[in-house]
């Protein structure tokens, strides 16, 4: 991702949130985001996403499944419910058993294998964000 990639045709920045338990990965995913041009939003947990929603709306929520205590497809379809029109990703290291239809009714525009290939990451992005 290039510099420019978060910013709409209108100079706004489009606003990531990156949910993931594992520090070091949510970590470079959110510094990754931030060179490429994207305000950033950080969770690990249900108490500080439900925090992060309330203060901004993300328009991208690249989400994990396997959450301590959570789960990350009804966290998806919890947030697709509330507004539609965020985009979301899941990532998974265990894609074996997120299906198509799950995928769908959690609202998910696409699921990314971990461990995280940035290049392929870059490129669901953009296309979500289109």
């Amino acid at each position: 991702m290039n510099a420019s990639a978060g910013h709409a045709a209108t100079g706004a920045k489009k606003t990531v949130l990156v949910l993931d338990d594992h520090v070091p990965l949510r970590e470079e995913l959110a510094e990754y985001f931030t060179i490429s041009g994207y305000d950033v939003m950080q969770a690990g947990d249900g108490p500080t996403l439900s925090a992060a929603l309330r203060r901004k709306r993300p328009d991208l929520a690249v989400l994990d499944i396997d959450l301590p205590g959570w789960n990350g497809i009804e966290i998806a379809q919890a947030i697709h419910r509330r507004d539609p029109t965020i985009r979301i990703i899941l990532m998974t290291g265990n894609p074996n058993w997120v299906t198509p239809a799950l995928t769908t009714d959690s609202g998910a525009f696409a699921v990314v294998e971990k461990p995280i290939e940035l290049a392929r990451l870059s490129r669901v992005v953009r296309a979500a964000l289109l």
